[in-house]
């Protein structure tokens, strides 16, 4: 079997310059990649911060797995009803806490 590419008539070869506009630049996504990795990681710490001082009181561990995290889930509810920006923050750092939670199980028994 040959491997022949069958190409239209029409069809033209793009240059370097034209690829970056056909892909969609350069600079500025690279800047909104470093700054969103920068966001969910801040956000990522921040959740195993605020997890380890919720866990540091006693009466929140108390019970099962499904009882702590009930109650856990009942704090967040609770601070994300206190503003759109409390809630995008939680709704954020909730996501990377369980996104990475294997990790979050290391930093947590630390």
């Amino acid at each position: 079997m040959t491997n022949k590419l069958n190409l239209p008539a029409s069809y033209a070869v793009m240059n370097e310059e034209e690829m970056t506009y056909t892909q969609g630049g350069g600079a500025l996504g690279t800047a909104a990649t470093v700054v969103g990795a920068v966001v969910l990681g801040s956000s990522y710490l921040w959740g195993i911060s605020q997890a380890r001082d919720w866990l540091s009181v006693k009466k929140n561990r108390e019970g099962n797995f499904l009882t702590v995290a009930g109650r856990a889930s009942d704090a967040i509810a609770a601070d994300m009803a206190k503003s759109p920006a409390n809630f995008l923050r939680d709704g954020v750092s909730t996501a990377m806490v369980v996104a990475f939670a294997p990790l979050s199980a290391i930093l947590l028994i630390l």
